[in-house]
């Protein structure tokens, strides 16, 4: 395993450890546990399916609680203030997580919705539909739910199918043609880890005049990763997940160029202002209101959000910052690595293609899924679940300890 590869080389790469780089194993090291008080319960090895609430994020959530009950009042005529600054800066904070800027990201609910409005906004979910999409399927299984649901309706969707480790990206181009208007793809798969070649597909699209949307929830604060060196035109997450964040807070990117213009607006975000006699005393205008539209991402946001949840986020994002996101993926790949090392694999061989580069693994097991259940639970052991799967997701707050524990469980079943 290769030691000492720096931030610039990791962002040049696009995805950091997926060509051969982690942190030094000096600085592996868990969070402090009291900053995740779920520690003390169980071992929490599920952070592809969201984190715990984190002491750092619930301090975000205080702020807002102290700023809603008190309201604006005498005292302070500007308390909402305060939310702008943790909501602006989350939006800030992101973009400098991913490589973009401010402008370019819009706050949404949750990862599907940033993915539909660019579907919206590209013409592909209205009732005539044009060209064609090309997905696959280890894309997120509600993504695909709704791209299907889409393809009933008579969107052409594409969706090239893998071994059940991982999709080649030749059998991705190939199904790409001059009529394909978007690529679909989770750049890393919830499934079992999987990375996806996004620059060789961004550069195939694109030279079919197609563009490229990523489903970056299994990435974001967790994998290294630049935008624009991937050749990204949108991307979507919700916060819960690696971000340290709350349900209900997600964030799109929209590259600068393509705002308005290739993704349409499917709403208008702001007030009217009248401009007529009784309510202006002097008419500016000739029109009867005066619009305003965004003239950034913000154009995507329907309006008010869920400023509650996106104090936290603004705290948590402030916390992988300081914590550093190579770190942190390096901490998750070296626990990884050691379960590999301690699993019986001849009884749960792993499905994970890139476990040097992704949070997440997967083996494969032909045990009883009732079983593995009972027996996970009673040692206060939490790990994802699917019928032939188990999918190992350590957070930075997890140790050795955790993962011999769970050693321990699958072997005494």
């Amino acid at each position: 395993m290769e030691t000492g590869i720096d931030r610039r080389e990791l962002l040049a790469t696009g995805v950091g450890c997926a060509l051969g780089g982690t942190v030094d194993a000096q600085e592996q090291d868990a969070a402090p546990a009291e900053l995740f008080p779920r520690r003390d319960d169980e071992v929490f090895l599920n952070a592809a399916a969201g984190t715990p609430l984190s002491s750092f994020a619930r301090g975000g959530l205080r702020r807002f609680e102290e700023f809603w009950e008190a309201g604006r009042g005498s005292t302070d005529p500007d308390r909402w203030a305060v939310v702008r600054e943790l909501t602006d800066g989350s939006r800030a904070r992101f973009a400098r997580l991913i490589g973009a800027e401010a402008g370019e990201i819009a706050l949404v609910s949750c990862t599907k919705a940033g993915e539909q409005i660019v579907l919206d906004g590209l013409g592909l979910a209205g009732p005539a539909p044009r060209g064609n999409l090309v997905t696959n399927d280890l894309h997120f299984s509600g993504s695909l739910h709704n791209l299907l649901g889409l393809a009933q309706r008579g969107l052409d969707v594409r969706v090239v199918q893998g071994d059940g480790r991982r999709v080649e990206a030749a059998d991705m181009i190939a199904a790409m043609d001059d009529d394909t208007v978007l690529v679909s793809v989770t750049l890393v798969s919830n499934v079992n880890g999987h990375v996806e070649p996004l620059r060789e597909l961004a550069d195939a699209a694109h030279a079919r005049g197609a563009l490229v949307y990523a489903d970056v929830i299994q990435a974001a604060g967790i994998v290294p990763f630049d935008v624009g060196a991937l050749g990204i035109d949108f991307a979507a997450c919700s916060a819960y997940k690696w971000l340290y964040g709350t349900y209900g807070t997600g964030f799109l990117y929209v590259r600068e160029d393509l705002q308005g213009d290739a993704l349409r607006d499917r709403m208008f975000p702001g007030y009217a202002r009248h401009d007529y006699t009784p309510w202006v005393t002097a008419p500016v205008s000739d029109d009867d209101f005066l619009l305003h539209p965004r003239e950034d991402a913000r154009r995507y946001e329907p309006g008010h959000v869920g400023y509650l949840g996106y104090c936290a986020v603004h705290e948590s994002l402030r916390f992988l910052e300081e914590y550093g996101v190579e770190r942190a993926l390096a901490h998750s790949v070296r626990l990884n690595a050691r379960l590999l090392e301690r699993v019986d694999q001849e009884r749960y061989p792993s499905l994970s293609p890139h476990p040097e580069a992704s949070p997440i693994v997967a083996l494969a097991t032909s045990e009883s899924r009732e079983a593995l259940a009972e027996k996970l639970a009673a040692e206060r052991v939490v790990v994802s679940l699917a019928p032939g799967r188990i999918r190992v997701s350590p957070g930075l707050y997890n140790d050795d300890a955790d993962i011999d524990r769970l050693v321990d469980v699958l072997h005494a079943v």
